[in-house]
């Protein structure tokens, strides 16, 4: 499982005011009229608001304990509630297969438009499934929501797994228009403890029936990370196309896969800085995405690490940012985990990518692992650290729950859209890791200047139709 649920060891007192200060800039950046605001990024009902899916491999689904299921959170002009929702499940909708203990269904999932049809698609892992080996199934967006879906078979499964040698299918997955054709493509990729070097699988124009195409087949030069995590996808070069940015096994360190007319191209990756998350959007609106790679482990804190885009691509000298950072509310102390979780969307409007960085292992004192979340802005100068930076916790005006030991608030962040008003909303996923609770998700609309506006609210597991069970970490996956 993902690393982001072990509990962290360390305390912080985060501090609530936010100090002076200027920018980080990005060398030689010109200011640049902002792009228009994004399409929602998964609207699997086409009712133009976006979803949000909270996968729960944990979940046990009539008796069968470790199941999985993912629920989804359909938006509306108020957002996302507990009411409006769908809760998926091997067995139900159409979904392949069925419930059995640990096959951890929704633990790793991303949306895209795989059939071409205008309806955002699911693709999401049973990475338990079949002794670790994994189970891949695209789930159909419609009218209805999702419902129907088609099994995507490992190419490459190993005949003889051992524990020294396995790979789990489905591992890691990406969506994107890599070669610029106008269609999502699903890029998928083992999670794996093999010595062999990474390899992703392409699947284009994915059918609902019929013969289906082979994967495109893209060997990399280097491994890649165990974890179910460390990928994502975004054009970095401005050349139409998305790019790549992957998490390998050598020092955690991240490299840079650009996309092309004829696909990925391995040949041209570029290494970058360590990390397990990464994330890219436009934060200076030139018109190339910025890679953010959340180093959790990095530095006494966690840090996060900026590498500005360019028709090059990223640049090889990232801006590092972290809780000492001027202008950045708290401090960094062993344990903070400040970069866990790391998300891009516009929460004020101006056309300039925001940033949301969690930070699961912070402190409220005396409530030790409460977690947090900063909120940075962008602008024509890039990120903005000096002033405005949010800190949001549970103690934060606007922000639902109390402050309680362990809860992890912050072990996963999105930035959405969910109530169409040209804003990014802030979800916050807690896993609640003290053995008692199940974890939680908290939407935060934004008020046109920052998040927890009036319309905050806080999404149990039981109110999403969950089994409420210890351990549950309900909140700590979000399809990308």
């Amino acid at each position: 499982m993902r690393p982001k649920l072990r509990t962290a060891l360390a305390a912080l007192t985060v501090a609530a005011a936010v100090g002076g200060g200027g920018l980080l800039l990005p060398a030689g950046t010109a200011a640049a009229a902002p792009g228009p605001a994004p399409a929602p990024k998964a609207d699997f009902n086409g009712d133009g608001f976006a979803d949000v899916v909270v996968g729960t491999p944990y979940a046990h689904v009539g008796g069968v304990k470790g199941a999985g299921q993912a629920v989804v959170l359909f938006g509306s002009a108020t957002g996302v509630a507990a009411a409006e929702r769908q809760v998926l499940a091997q067995g139900v909708s159409g979904i392949p297969d069925a419930p059995e203990a640990h096959d951890g269904f929704g633990g790793v999932s991303v949306a895209g438009d795989f059939d071409g049809d205008g309806f955002f698609d699911l693709a999401v892992t049973a990475h338990g499934e079949n002794a670790q080996a994994g189970l891949l199934t695209v789930v159909w967006g419609s009218k209805e929501g999702l419902t129907g879906a088609v099994t995507l078979d490992d190419p490459d499964k190993l005949a003889s797994p051992t524990l020294q040698n396995r790979r789990t299918w489905g591992g890691k997955l990406a969506a994107g228009d890599f070669d610029g054709d106008g269609r999502d493509e699903l890029v998928v990729a083992a999670s794996t403890d093999a010595t062999a070097d990474g390899v992703l699988y392409t699947f284009r124009n994915i059918t609902r029936s019929g013969p289906r195409a082979a994967p495109a087949r893209t060997q990399l030069g280097f491994r890649l990370t165990q974890y179910l995590e460390g990928i994502a996808s975004g054009d970095v070069n401005g050349d139409g196309r998305d790019d790549l940015v992957l998490a390998g096994v050598v020092s955690s360190l991240n490299h840079y896969v650009p996309g092309s007319p004829a696909g990925l191209l391995p040949d041209a990756a570029k290494p970058l800085g360590a990390g397990h998350e990464e994330a890219v959007g436009d934060i200076n609106g030139d018109g190339y995405g910025d890679v953010v790679i959340g180093d959790r482990s990095g530095g006494k804190g966690g840090r996060i690490l900026v590498a500005y885009g360019s028709a090059a691509g990223p640049s090889a000298t990232p801006v590092v940012i972290d809780q000492n950072t001027p202008g950045v509310p708290g401090a960094s102390e062993q344990g903070d985990d400040f970069g866990v979780s790391v998300a891009f969307g516009d929460v004020d409007g101006d056309g300039y990518q925001d940033l949301a960085v969690g930070s699961h292992g912070e402190s409220l004192d005396p409530v030790p692992l409460a977690g947090g979340v900063h909120v940075f802005r962008g602008s024509a100068a890039g990120l903005v650290t000096g002033t405005g930076v949010q800190a949001v916790n549970r103690t934060s005006a606007g922000v639902p729950g109390d402050a309680r030991r362990a809860e992890q608030f912050g072990i996963e962040v999105l930035l959405t859209d969910a109530n169409e008003d040209g804003r990014a909303d802030l979800v916050v996923g807690a896993s609640d890791a003290d053995g008692v609770n199940s974890g939680s998700v908290t939407y935060l609309p934004s008020n046109g200047a920052k998040v927890g506006a009036p319309g905050a609210r806080l999404i149990l597991p039981a109110q999403a139709g969950l089994t409420a069970t210890p351990g549950l970490a309900f909140g700590a996956h979000f399809a990308r």
